[in-house]
């Protein structure tokens, strides 16, 4: 009972008994990682469907760049739905998934992402997550667990599956998958080496279905975790440790560094927590710290050289906090002011036969609104800016064919009733346009038409 007490001291307040998480208009944030690369605290978000990359600085979280894949196959921005950051061999990684394609990009300036490779799976397997098990990076959807290699190779894969593919995880630790079922107050263990579910731990669950975070700590042999009544400390052989009740709210995401300490996040804010007791030590409303009402959900402990620092994504924003969960900075949700297209790329012709010397009107839009535009026909290049809805249309005027030469054409000789003899010429080609910002580029084919009158 002091324990709820306390909590409720520091964190809700009567009147917030009815909040809410709050609605963005533009996106939410909910989930993502973080690490600290190089002493600079780097953060990433899946959850605007684009992957956005952030830096702790003086002023503050900053967003240092942001985009989404794109499709060829249907020329249009896609979404990204989750990410994991991974630093190897003195670089930074950054592995996401978008559908049924894994993607790795070399994020050691956070400013000038690079892909470095995707592999996109042909069995229809569609990825619900992105992780790091050990040491390996893994894709988890519901076919079961996929572990790859540092070039997007699979190695290894574990038939372990969830109602909910988010509530699988290692928790951090080197050997074990935890598969945390709310159906059936369980939590499975499953053992990589012996490749079978070795225990199963029975909890009591409460409320509706969420992501649940585990982790492991490997100074106590204990998982921590949090349902919708209280965190719990749970031995692998099944045993409740300990508990701290924290007033029927959802329990989003647990974190922690070292043996000492433990976060987590149940919508209203933030509690830190000793592992050793579950006692409270500090705790924070998150959500009057913005403009808009934030709900804390995912939670990020990452140590840095001058403390550990707490990233909470916060639906209206993502938080940054010290150990004493001060905030050191925060990126406020919808303020992406990245140009997208409007719609998918398309080109249209007036007629799809001109004859040499005729005018050849293209139009076309799916280009970012106001950008310039180079188009390729004939050997000729030609300037063109969109509007912006990220539309164009240009008059080009079709090439004489009589005085060209290509080897694609096609010359129909005959002769008329004067003796005069007619050659038809006939050549099929295209116009391709490509964007100069965004390097978005489509074509489309034409034919051109010439006949060449010449006494025999």
């Amino acid at each position: 009972m002091k324990k709820f007490i306390l909590f409720f001291a520091l964190v809700v307040g009567v009147v917030l008994f009815t909040s809410i998480p709050a609605k963005t208009k533009v996106k939410s944030y909910y989930s993502g990682d973080a690490l600290n690369y190089n002493n600079n605290l780097v953060v990433a978000s899946t959850d605007s469907e684009g992957l956005e990359l952030f830096s702790l600085g003086q002023d503050g979280l900053q967003r240092k760049s942001s985009w989404r894949p794109f499709d060829k196959r249907f020329n249009k921005n896609d979404s990204f739905y989750g990410v994991k950051l991974n630093i190897e061999s003195g670089r930074l990684y950054a592995y996401t998934i978008s559908g049924f394609t894994l993607y790795k990009y070399d994020i050691s300036n956070l400013s000038n992402p690079v892909l470095v490779k995707e592999v996109k799976n042909t069995y229809w397997e569609w990825y619900n997550k992105v992780d790091k098990f050990g040491d390996n990076i893994v894709t988890v959807s519901a076919k079961g667990v996929k572990e790859y290699n540092k070039d997007l190779e699979i190695i290894d894969s574990y038939e372990l599956t969830n109602e909910i593919p988010y509530n699988i995880s290692s928790g951090g630790n080197q050997n074990l998958i935890f598969s945390l079922s709310e159906d059936n107050n369980e939590i499975k263990i499953f053992d990589k080496s012996q490749r079978r579910i070795t225990g199963n731990l029975q909890i009591n669950f409460y409320g509706g279905n969420n992501n649940r975070s585990i982790y492991y700590d490997a100074y106590d042999d204990n998982i921590y975790f949090s349902d919708d009544r209280s965190v719990k400390k749970v031995g692998l052989d099944g045993s409740l440790r300990g508990t701290f009740e924290h007033l029927g709210y959802p329990g989003y995401d647990v974190s922690s560094i070292g043996n000492e300490y433990l976060y987590f996040a149940n919508g209203l804010g933030v509690v830190k927590l000793k592992k050793s007791d579950m006692s409270v030590v500090t705790s924070r409303r998150t959500g009057d710290i913005t403009i808009d009402e934030g709900w804390a959900m995912g939670l990020k402990a990452v140590a840095m050289n001058d403390g550990e620092k707490i990233v909470v994504f916060n639906n209206s924003s993502i938080l940054v906090m010290n150990s004493d969960l001060e905030v050191l900075g925060y990126s406020v949700a919808g303020q992406d002011d990245k140009v997208h297209a409007k719609e998918n790329l398309f080109l249209n012709l007036n007629s799809a036969i001109f004859n040499s010397g005729t005018q050849v009107q293209v139009s076309g839009g799916g280009f970012l609104p106001n950008e310039e535009l180079t188009i390729d026909f004939y050997r000729q290049k030609y300037q063109v800016t969109a509007d912006t809805e990220g539309r164009f249309s240009k008059v080009l005027n079709a090439p004489e064919l009589s005085t060209s030469n290509s080897r694609d054409r096609v010359i129909v000789q005959s002769e008329n009733d004067n003796g005069m003899v007619i050659r038809n010429i006939s050549e099929r080609t295209d116009i391709k346009v490509t964007g100069n910002d965004s390097n978005y580029t489509y074509s489309i084919g034409l034919e051109i038409k010439d006949a060449i009158v010449e006494n025999n």
